[in-house]
């Protein structure tokens, strides 16, 4: 009886590695413009278009159905992120030279700039149960800031300094209050949207630089991407921080997505060129179970739950070598090779 339930038992995990590791790349599309980095991208909450937020380049919308460019928003040039409000008919743009642009979501027709740092904004979220937009800005030496933003009024209405060198995305928790990564501080914070009180900082051991965060509203479960010599992802409880499991990950990841339909996760890193797929087995348990090739430097996604796909933005690029000039030199990104690769559940 027990060889029986054995082999069942494997029976079931081979079924279900096959549907996990049925991801194909779909599409593949190449868009023009100048050797530039790019910054975040995101999902039209109202149709099938993924913003692509091209710093140089401008914001380009994407019709993820066609699979071809729907335009490039006019005076966009410097869009690093965009967060949307679809019940004003607003998205805003985060932009490298520390200004917010307005443009109509409707019509993709821009409205205005108005200044809001001295440089760079990094990301943003709109919490709902303030009407606050939450601005995050770039890497200021040992200080970040977050900006509070009346989409409204359409003016900052708050200003919060803290003694973070680099904030990585935030994580609204949906009660009210938000997860902040500290990634050179190593820790988690979960902030007031209200006021902007902490209310838990949590360090995790073996994760030295917290970076992305996703989360099962269900099982209460917060997920954390760790950088550091052996990256691993932190599956902690949402209410007390207790760490519930722990697995190995790529390299220098920049994005996680939990498929709630599908209890799994999904985290690329633009370094090892791959897409880790994580399956659930339960609130606590967690098995890799597939990674999938994609390109270097595919490091930012966009899940689309929906339609159940994955958008992965990268471009060729050449690495000079160190040298003692310069022990870090960054990437020289090619003309005319931004992609946007769509990987498909089968």
């Amino acid at each position: 009886m027990k060889k029986y339930v054995g082999l069942f038992a494997l029976l079931l995990s081979t079924l279900a590695l096959a549907d996990t590791a049925a991801y194909h790349r779909e599409h593949r599309v190449t868009l023009p413009g100048s050797g530039h980095s790019w910054g975040f991208v995101g999902l039209d909450p109202t149709r099938p278009y993924l913003f692509l937020a091209r710093r140089e380049n401008g914001l380009s919308v994407f019709d993820v159905q066609r699979q071809h460019a729907v335009k490039t928003v006019a005076q966009s040039a410097g869009a690093n992120g965009v967060v949307f409000v679809p019940e004003l008919d607003r998205v805003f743009v985060l932009n490298t030279d520390g200004s917010l642009g307005m443009v109509q979501l409707s019509t993709l027709k821009p409205l205005k700039r108005i200044a809001v740092a001295q440089s760079n904004l990094n990301s943003a979220v709109y919490e709902p149960s303030t009407g606050k937009v939450i601005i995050v800005s770039g890497r200021r030496a040992d200080r970040s800031t977050l900006f509070e933003f009346d989409p409204e009024q359409e003016r900052i209405t708050g200003a919060h300094e803290l003694a973070v060198k680099k904030i990585d995305p935030l994580l609204l928790k949906g009660d009210g209050s938000f997860f902040l990564p500290m990634r050179d501080e190593g820790k988690v914070a979960r902030y007031a949207a209200s006021t902007f009180a902490v209310l838990d900082t949590w360090q995790f051991a073996d994760c030295p630089k917290p970076s992305a965060l996703a989360q099962d509203i269900e099982r209460q479960r917060l997920f954390v991407a760790c950088r550091g010599d052996t990256p691993v992802l932190i599956v902690a409880d949402r209410e007390t921080g207790e760490v519930k499991a722990k697995l190995p990950i790529g390299r220098d990841v920049n994005a996680v997505a939990y498929d709630a339909q599908h209890q799994r996760l999904l985290i690329p890193s633009g370094v090892d060129a791959n897409l880790l797929v994580i399956d659930q087995a339960d609130a606590d348990h967690y098995a890799v179970a597939a990674t999938l090739s994609t390109l270097p430097m595919a490091y930012n996604m966009a899940f689309d739950s929906q339609r159940q796909r994955v958008y992965l933005p990268a471009m060729d690029f050449v690495q000079p070598a160190p040298s003692k000039a310069e022990p870090k030199p960054d990437p020289q990104f090619q003309a005319d090779t931004f992609s946007i690769t769509t990987l498909a559940l089968d």
